[in-house]
């Protein structure tokens, strides 16, 4: 099989050749070598590198009863997680949820501590029917702990002692986690496996299930996630798409890009560049010599940091998602007011967007910006978000290779925990 992605070297040429991508390639074969075998990193985190490891035939169906069984009671789902417990998902969800409009509604919760967001989620909620998932590896993270004490108490109020078939949790087994709650209280459950670390889930029961319940046909979605898998194992290290963009943006870094910023033109990709911002910031902000992510989202970016991009200072590379979602039937309307925009009357909305793609890729360039390119089929849909989920975390794992750092942990993100729980403490105390 071939990718419906094709990964485009074309706009880097001012800064790096193909030649030399290839040279770096095979001077560290063994490297890649390694990495293939996923013989790189701790052991206990590399159950993401098999997809069949934690969404194989059984485990989907697991996933679909429990979807269906969400489907059929309630209107709304509110999804409790923080970070990569939810980013996934949340991705595939906010982009192709508008494919299916009579599936329950997605809300998000339990990433942030504010009260006001609390407040927000439950003036959506309504009137309308709700369950609730729980994600929390090890049931310890402040933000969706206490989201999930307020909506027990909400669900309590409104269903009594049935609240708890509108509860699933999904978590590591053993005490003082979900699954010690979910038996003790008559929860449902679905494992956070052990060897998946939390920006590595979204192929696990964790991201699966709001998907499913969002109406997404996740067994397309984890089909082309297999034969992705399948591809990028298969190929050859020069030609392996993920392995030359891993290659590609750190030799961009060495010579002064330390930002690099994904580039979407349409707004429901946005989660996914916060999704792509994850897996690469937190997998490799470890170190001082290593890439800053960001993202953009065109054409409304172009009006505010694009200016900045275009003439600033020259340390910014972008990866533009060539992905668009077509309404060739929408067209740009007659007018009787003299607006000046006559000049675009009946043309369709898509090709406007195009041209503001290609016209600011093609600025940039030219102004010497380096820019990556990902080429995608339009209108995306569960087959591409297969590819992507699984291209990009075997693209992480291998730059992280590539600069030497552990790919999975986050020692960081525990430390500001650390602080936190003592402020906490010592307000407790006072």
């Amino acid at each position: 099989m071939a990718l419906s992605l094709k990964f485009n070297e074309k706009y880097i040429d001012k800064y790096i050749g193909s030649d030399e991508i290839t040279a770096e390639i095979i001077k560290h074969k063994q490297l890649f070598d390694d990495g293939y075998a996923c013989k790189i990193g701790p052991d206990d985190r590399k159950g993401w590198f098999k997809v069949d490891n934690n969404a194989d035939e059984n485990m989907l169906k697991r996933i679909h009863k429990v979807a269906d069984k969400i489907r059929s009671q309630s209107e709304v789902l509110v999804v409790i997680g923080i970070g990569g417990s939810n980013r996934g998902s949340m991705a595939a969800v906010e982009c192709l949820k508008y494919a299916h409009p009579d599936s329950p509604e997605i809300i998000w919760a339990g990433n942030n501590v504010s009260a006001t967001a609390i407040e927000r989620v439950m003036d959506r909620i309504g009137n309308r029917s709700v369950s609730v998932y729980v994600i929390a590896k090890d049931f310890n993270t402040v933000e969706p702990g206490l989201a999930f004490r307020v909506f027990r108490q909400y669900l309590k109020q409104r269903y009594g002692d049935e609240y708890k078939e509108r509860v699933t949790v999904c978590g590591s087994e053993g005490k003082g986690n979900l699954s010690e709650l979910s038996q003790k209280y008559g929860f449902g459950f679905l494992p956070f496996p052990e060897e998946v670390g939390g920006r590595y889930c979204i192929l696990t029961p964790v991201g699966l299930l709001p998907c499913a319940v969002a109406g997404i046909d996740i067994d397309v979605l984890v089909q082309s996630a297999r034969d992705t898998e399948k591809y990028l194992k298969t190929a050859d290290a020069v030609n392996n798409p993920a392995v030359r963009y891993a290659v590609a943006r750190n030799l961009l870094m060495k010579k002064g890009f330390y930002v690099e910023s994904m580039v979407v033109n349409e707004p429901d990709l946005e989660f996914f560049a916060r999704w792509w911002l994850q897996e690469f910031g937190e997998t490799e902000g470890k170190i001082q010599e290593c890439i800053y992510p960001d993202y953009y989202v065109n054409s409304e970016d172009l009006h505010s940091i694009g200016q900045y991009v275009q003439q600033g200072r020259r340390f910014i590379t972008e990866t533009y998602l060539r992905c668009f979602k077509t309404h060739p039937d929408k067209k740009v309307p007659s007018s009787d007011v003299e607006d000046g925009f006559g000049y675009l009357e009946g043309k369709p909305y898509d090709s406007v967007n195009r041209a503001v793609y290609n016209g600011s890729l093609k600025a940039h360039y030219d102004d010497g910006v380096p820019c990556l390119e990902f080429i995608c089929p339009d209108n995306p849909d569960e087959k591409l978000f297969g590819e992507l989920f699984y291209f990009f975390l075997f693209a992480v794992y291998m730059s992280a290779n590539y600069i030497g750092v552990n790919p999975f942990n986050q020692d960081g993100v525990e430390n500001y925990k650390k602080n936190m729980y003592d402020l906490l403490e010592k307000f407790t105390k006072k």
